[in-house]
């Protein structure tokens, strides 16, 4: 009877073994085939030469996914204060796509947390690929963690000669306390930025050199209007000028990313074109396309949308012409099933239909009203 009960015990044994053993094969494997690969080497985290053949080859499933990354890693370093934990998550970002938002913050990230080493290099990754004013910035940060008074000034005003303007980012950077009370610091300060008009006026052309100029007519179909690249981004140094961006200065949305379309010059001003995109889901994220007019002293006048991906059921695409008005056409999206009830996934669009035309017009004092509008049903295919 003890043989009986042995063999059976061996038995159980080999039984649990076996399915313990299988199971973790089948996860991983379903795991393996979802992931989306790395574009760049671990080990070629700072090589330039790896970078830039990385940059070239990345695909828009390896931007995504970076992005997934860097907007967890942003909320543990600037909403949590959680600089360390941020660190792993900003590697993973360049592991996918290796561009210079991803490498920034990692710098930031290694500056916190006292790894300065490691910030260095990151730096110095960078050195080709960012302003050379960033640059040097980012050198005057390493210096001053060593306390280096006079390396520090002396750094910190080649970045101010070379075009850095973000007076903030210097007078709030804590590295940057121990030299507050030095006069050459003090008159650097003074000379460079002066008073807040002045400096104003500095931020505003230094934003309206970042963004690419557009040529009119400019179209934008509602197939475009789904589309997000991550390649140009609009900097957070510039959050002041783009409605939604001013509260990511300290403490940031983490849900949003804002990316430069163009600039025009009106009559008597500058209207900037920009998506802003909603990282809310994995599929069918909704995708803005806004106008923000200035006047020429860099006063914001109006902004408005103009075109989207709003959401699966509804878009708008766009033209704008030479003289400044702007066409705008929105559509209803047709699914065979209704999506409300039985979702996207495996659902097909079965048809589009344009809901409404109408007009919008930069006027001359930089105001964007609509001045006519029109109800129509027309089908598209």
């Amino acid at each position: 009877m003890k043989k009986i009960y042995l063999s059976l015990i061996v038995f159980l044994s080999l039984l649990i073994s076996f399915c313990s053993n299988e199971h973790p094969k089948n996860v991983s494997s379903e795991k393996k085939e979802k992931k989306v690969a790395y574009i760049l080497a671990p080990d070629s985290i700072y090589s330039s030469h790896a970078i830039t053949q990385a940059l070239e080859k990345a695909n828009a499933q390896q931007k995504t996914e970076s992005r997934k990354q860097f907007m967890t890693g942003l909320d543990l370093l600037v909403n949590k204060n959680k600089a360390e934990a941020s660190i792993e998550y900003f590697k993973e970002s360049i592991f996918y796509y290796p561009d210079e938002k991803n490498y920034q913050h990692l710098f930031q990230a290694y500056l916190k947390t006292n790894k300065y080493d490691l910030a260095e290099l990151v730096n110095n990754a960078m050195y080709d690929r960012i302003e050379y004013s960033e640059s040097m910035f980012n050198s005057a940060l390493l210096v001053a963690a060593k306390k280096d008074t006079s390396n520090c000034i002396a750094t910190l005003n080649e970045a101010v000669m070379m075009g850095f303007v973000f007076k903030d980012r210097i007078t709030q950077e804590p590295l940057f306390d121990f030299i507050r009370d030095n006069q050459s610091y003090q008159s650097l300060i003074l000379s460079t930025f002066g008073n807040d008009e002045k400096l104003s006026r500095i931020l505003f052309k230094s934003f309206v050199k970042s963004f690419p100029d557009l040529s009119l007519p400019y179209e934008m179909p509602v197939d475009s209007a789904k589309s997000f690249s991550f390649d140009h981004y609009v900097n957070y140094n510039y959050a002041t000028f783009i409605p939604g961006m001013e509260d990511g200065r300290f403490s940031r949305e983490v849900s949003k990313e804002y990316m430069a379309i163009g600039k025009f010059k009106t009559d008597y001003g500058v209207a900037f074109v920009y998506k802003v995109y909603e990282m809310m889901a994995d599929t069918l994220n909704p995708v803005e396309t806004n106008i923000v007019v200035y006047d020429t002293l860099g006063k914001q006048i109006s902004t408005q949308e103009i075109g989207c991906f709003c959401s699966p059921l509804q878009s708008k695409g766009f033209v704008i012409n030479k003289d400044f008005s702007i066409d705008i056409k929105q559509y209803k999206t047709n699914w065979e099933t209704n999506p409300l009830d039985k979702g996207y996934a495996g659902n097909k669009i079965t048809g589009i239909e344009e809901e409404r035309s109408y007009k919008l017009v930069i006027k001359k004092d930089n105001s964007v009203e609509e001045i006519e509008e029109k109800q129509e049903v027309a089908k598209a295919n």
